[in-house]
């Protein structure tokens, strides 16, 4: 008796019913991660997260609109680049980490019912 493809069968049976759980645990533990980084930063420096938080809404909705009309492919890419020219219009410079955590939480506020259905 060949035991390969049993063994084959069962690894996969186990794979299916155990990668979606734990790609869903290492998003939400991601996402963890991004808000905690953020609420430390804005802690730290209240009046910068403000302007992050500004240049993150605007960058989101901008890229949003651009994707709508088909201008652009990636639009997390293009948030993350209008955010970073926004605040640099600005004089205000910030790791790209933030920026990253920030548009994050914006697409989340703003357009919440992509994450529910996702």
């Amino acid at each position: 008796m060949e035991w390969m493809p049993i063994l084959s069968k069962v690894v996969e049976a186990i794979l299916i019913a155990t990668l979606p759980p734990l790609a869903v645990a290492l998003v939400s533990f991601v996402i963890g991660l991004a808000k905690k980084a953020w609420l430390e930063f804005k802690l730290a420096n209240p009046m910068v997260s403000e302007w992050v938080e500004t240049a993150a809404e605007f960058a989101v909705k901008a890229a949003e609109q651009a994707g709508l009309g088909g201008l652009i492919s990636d639009k997390k890419a293009y948030a993350m680049q209008i955010a970073e020219t926004w605040l640099i219009a600005h004089n205000i410079t910030v790791d790209l980490d933030l920026i990253d955590a920030a548009i994050e939480k914006a697409v989340l506020e703003l357009f919440p019912h992509n994450w529910e259905a996702g």
